[in-house]
């Protein structure tokens, strides 16, 4: 004998949404950076700032974050973004 279901005759649909936590986010997940003010142009100085403390720290995945940064502020200060 089948399980019963619902009314409609189709049985329920799986969720395949992530769950949502309380507190403080997953480990491994990165926050937000920072908010850089300033020119486009010292928003690039800033974040090549960043990449270069964060190379010197080891973190390689955060320095190139960091360069990614600073090339979309190079970018929009060209006007090219």
């Amino acid at each position: 004998m089948a399980p019963p279901t619902p009314r409609g005759g189709h049985p329920p649909r799986p969720s395949f949404s992530k769950a949502r936590t309380s507190g403080a986010g997953p480990a491994g997940v990165r926050p937000a950076p920072a908010r850089v003010d300033g020119t486009a142009l010292q928003k690039q100085t800033q974040w090549l700032a960043r990449a270069t403390d964060a190379e010197r720290s080891g973190d390689s995945v955060e320095a190139e974050l960091c360069r990614q940064y600073a090339e979309h502020w190079f970018r929009v200060s060209r006007g090219q973004d």
